[in-house]
Order: C-alpha cells, then sequence, then structure tokens
C-alpha cells in the first residue's frame, strides 16, 4: 500500500476519518504539523482496522495546545497524565480517545527512532509538506513487507524491559517472525523483565495469548529466558518423563497441549461442532479489565501441569504418578497470579481450570453414574465448566501415548458431548434442577438444628433429583428422613 493509498484509507475510515478531517483543519495543526503515529499507520499499511489514534506533533511544546483546540472543537474532555512522556488525552462519552504528544528528542525522526520497533516507528502527515507522507527512519516500511519484527536500536529494551515481552506480542498478533539480531538484545536483556510493573506485564501476557500459535511463541520465549523469569515452574517440567499415556515430557506435552487447545477453540472437534455459537459466545466474552476468557484458557492450558514437577512419584510396579499436581497447580498459579495483580475473579477462574482439569476425564469411566458425576462437577466448578471441558480436552489430545487407544479417545468425546449435552439441553435436569425444598422447610418438617447438615441434605437431593430417584417435594421430604433417620 502506497503513502497516498493509506491517507485515503485513513480519511475513508468512519470511526478515524472525521477525527483526522477535524484535526488537519485547525489552525493550531499549521505551526504544531500533527501525523499519526505508531500502530495506526503500520495497521493501515497491513490493511487492518486501526484500534487506537496516537498523534504526534512535529515541534516541541505544541502537543498540549493542539490538544486543547481539538478537545474544544469536538466538545469533549482533555485529560493531562504522564508515563514516559507527557500524553494530552481527549476523551467523551461515546467518542474514540485521541492521544496528543510533543516529539521526544525535539524532532520527528528523533520521535521516531527512539521508538520500539521499526513497524512501529512510522508516521503520516496530516499538514503542510508531511501531508500524505509516511515518514519511516528505521525502514519500519521494508520489515512490514518482509513480516519482521526489528528493534529501532539497542537501547529500545534498557528504556522499557515491558518491550521484551511486547516483541513476542507483535509476533503473535501479526504473525511476524522475530529478527536475530532482536532475539540476541532479548536474549541479553531478559532478566530485566523482573523490573517492570507487573500491571503492565499481566496486559501484554494476556494480549500475546489472543492470537494462534501461542505454542512456537512460548518456544522461543524459552529459548530466550522469558519463560524461566514468569514462570520458572515450567523450565522444571523439562526431562520429566510421564507415565505410558504419555509420548512426551511434561514441557513438551504442556507445548502440545497450546497447539491442541488452539484447535479446540477453531472447532476442530466435531463434537464441539453442534454448541459453536453458545462455546464462542461464552469464550469470547471480555470482563471489564479487557481480557477475553479465551486469553484466560490459553493461559491455563500453558500453567494446567505446573506442579507435575513437584508431584511426581513412581509406584513399586514403576508406574509414574502425578497425584494432587492438579490441586497444587491451582495453588501455584494462584500465587503467580496474585503477584502479577491479576482481578480477583479472572485469578480464581484460571485456578479453577487447572483445579478441575482432570475432573471431565472421569465420566469416561462412570457410566451408569453419569448424570451424579455431571452434576457434581457442575456444581463445583460453575463459570469454569465449559472452560475446563475444552482444557480436558486438549489435554487428551495431547497425551498420545501406548496406552491411549482409539477407544479411550472415544469415550473422552463421548464424555465431551455428555457434558455439554446436559450443559446446554438438560440444564435444569442435570446442571440446576429445581429446588423441592428448602432449609426452613427441614428445620420444620424434620426437626433439625440450623447448621452444615441442612446444606449436605440439600445437595443430596438435588444429586437424587438427577438420578431420578426424587421427583416431587414429599420424595424429597422422605428421602432425607431416611438419611437422618428422623
Amino acid at each position: 500500500m502506497t503513502a497516498n493509498d493509506a491517507y485515503k484509507k485513513l480519511l475513508a475510515d468512519e470511526v478515524w476519518g472525521p477525527e483526522c478531517r477535524v484535526l488537519s483543519e485547525l489552525p493550531e495543526s499549521e505551526s504544531a504539523k500533527p501525523a499519526v503515529v505508531g500502530g495506526a499507520v503500520r495497521d493501515l499499511m497491513l490493511g487492518r482496522a486501526i484500534s487506537d489514534l496516537d498523534i504526534a506533533t512535529s515541534h516541541p511544546d505544541t502537543a498540549g495546545v493542539l490538544a486543547e483546540a481539538y478537545a474544544n472543537a469536538t466538545h469533549r474532555k482533555l485529560v493531562e497524565y504522564s508515563h514516559e512522556q507527557t500524553i494530552y488525552r481527549v476523551v467523551g462519552r461515546g467518542t474514540p480517545q485521541v492521544d496528543f504528544t510533543d516529539p521526544v528528542g525535539g524532532t520527528r525522526d528523533a520521535d521516531l527512532e527512539r521508538r520500539d520497533f521499526t513497524i512501529n516507528a512510522l508516521a503520516l502527515g496530516l499538514v503542510g509538506d508531511e501531508k500524505r507522507a509516511v515518514l519511516d527512519p528505521t525502514g519500519g516500511l521494508k520489515d512490514i513487507e518482509s513480516k519482521t519484527v526489528r528493534m529501532t536500536s539497542f537501547h529500545v529494551f534498557i528504556d522499557d524491559p515491558l518491550r521484551l515481552l511486547r516483541a513476542f506480542r507483535f509476533s503473535a498478533q501479526l504473525g511476524f517472525a522475530i529478527d536475530e539480531g532482536t532475539i540476541e538484545a532479548i536474549k541479553t536483556h531478559a532478566i530485566k523483565l523482573r523490573d517492570v510493573a507487573v500491571e503492565r506485564i499481566q496486559l501484554e501476557l494476556l494480549a500475546m495469548m489472543e492470537p494462534d500459535g501461542l505454542a512456537d511463541q512460548v518456544l522461543l520465549m524459552e529459548t530466550v529466558g522469558l519463560t524461566r523469569v514468569l514462570f520458572p515452574e515450567l523450565i522444571m517440567q523439562k526431562g520429566v518423563e510421564q507415565n505410558d499415556y504419555h509420548h512426551l515430557d511434561v514441557w513438551e506435552h504442556t507445548v502440545d497441549s497450546l497447539r491442541q487447545i488452539e484447535k479446540v477453540l477453531g472447532f476442530d472437534e466435531e463434537v464441539l461442532v453442534p454448541y459453536k455459537e453458545k462455546i464462542v459466545e461464552y469464550i469470547e466474552h471480555r470482563f471489564p479489565s479487557g481480557h477475553s476468557r479465551k486469553s484466560l484458557i490459553k493461559l491455563a492450558m500453558l500453567l494446567h501441569d505446573i506442579a507435575k514437577p513437584h508431584c511426581r512419584a513412581v509406584r513399586e510396579d514403576g508406574r509414574v504418578t502425578f497425584i494432587g499436581h492438579e490441586r497444587r497447580g491451582a495453588d501455584i498459579v494462584g500465587d503467580h497470579l496474585t503477584h502479577l495483580r491479576f482481578p480477583i475473579h479472572e485469578r480464581d477462574l484460571v485456578c479453577r481450570y487447572i483445579a478441575g482439569h482432570l475432573r471431565p476425564a472421569i465420566l469416561g469411566r462412570d457410566e451408569p453414574d453419569r448424570p451424579r458425576v455431571a452434576y457434581r462437577f457442575f456444581r463445583d466448578y460453575e463459570d469454569a465448566s465449559l472452560g475446563i471441558i475444552m482444557i480436558a480436552l486438549a489435554d487428551r489430545l495431547a497425551a498420545q501415548g501406548k496406552l491411549v487407544t482409539p477407544k479411550i479417545l472415544d469415550r473422552h468425546r463421548q464424555a465431551v458431548s455428555f457434558l455439554l449435552d446436559c450443559l446446554y439441553n438438560q440444564t435444569e435436569i442435570v446442571v440446576r434442577p429445581p429446588q423441592l425444598i428448602g432449609g426452613g422447610t427441614l428445620i420444620h418438617e424434620l426437626g433439625l438444628e440450623p447448621g452444615p447438615m441442612i446444606g449436605h441434605l440439600l445437595k443430596r437431593v438435588q444429586e437424587a433429583q438427577v438420578m431420578g430417584e426424587v421427583k416431587t417435594r414429599e420424595d424429597a421430604l422422605n428421602f432425607c428422613r431416611e438419611i437422618t433417620g428422623e
């Protein structure tokens, strides 16, 4: 795409075109010489949708004046705050957000050259002799053409070590390769990621989880030393042999499970297709933080066996076991996500994904008691249930040892089908059966004292409903009388 084509596309954009027209017509723009900079220009050149608009002026001490004029012209509010530099943000209810900055270093080229990667060191001029021109002092256009993520200078990782992780996020989002020189620089400075505010790491990490290809990103992150900075326990998985249900060691299994979860989330498994619309709604849901369930599911997949090296044991018959690794893993991950300042609900959701990832496999074994087992599963894991089903399926597909037969795989798929049928077609029969009696009724009719026994009985009643053993209020009372002897 030429610079002129990019300019035309920008003005034609329904969201950002009107903003740029207003901006270019302001009297203050003549002296400030604003340009669209960074990711918006990169995305224009790639034909991608623009997610945000950053405006940099060409002369020092002009961004604040220009932003104020723009805010007045569009009847919005101007907010000033400092991050790496002073940013003037223009905001309004239901309107796009636009950021304004002065050029760092005093000139346009100096400002672009201090940015992180060449593909982001681009500017599209809006006025004067820069209008319709893409300014590219570091060779970003060439790297866009060759699909390469390249640092603008060796100092970028010293100036902001978060860029160590950001390189992988851009590689994942754009499908670009990180060039060798940048890889070597990341390897040199990897330990500096520990100096970054954990909230910033959290955002980059979850953004990296969204696109496909996470397994390759994780493998490369491990070679440069970033994985051990983020989750050092993962490196302990290397060389940890498993039982004959697995064909890979724990680390290799973890990596392959990332490939499998992306296939599962992409509906490669036919058993998921009938429920595609509802599953998509679940995984694409975004929390107030902006994180999606999809990214949290993939994070849980990465960390689902984090405790296996701690829990490995060998029985007298030579069989390798990892008893309790799912519960201990949830505890370890909970500590990590607390440190990374994850929102509490999201942290707990990831931990429940990990704690429950073995549960769906039980349904492949307990045929006669399936409805009761399914009820307990949904009762225990609630909104985490569907994510666990997806993770468990990917986990099974990533374990192809010599003991794994087509029958075992088929039974697991049948278990998944049964759980999804319960979740979406038999909700009131298996997942949330109607309450026939309450605690007050038990206290009044059976003369019981308030306490834990009441809750225990109500759960037993619902399990009996699921199994068809209790159908009416009187059935429920008689069922409880039998248990208590009243």
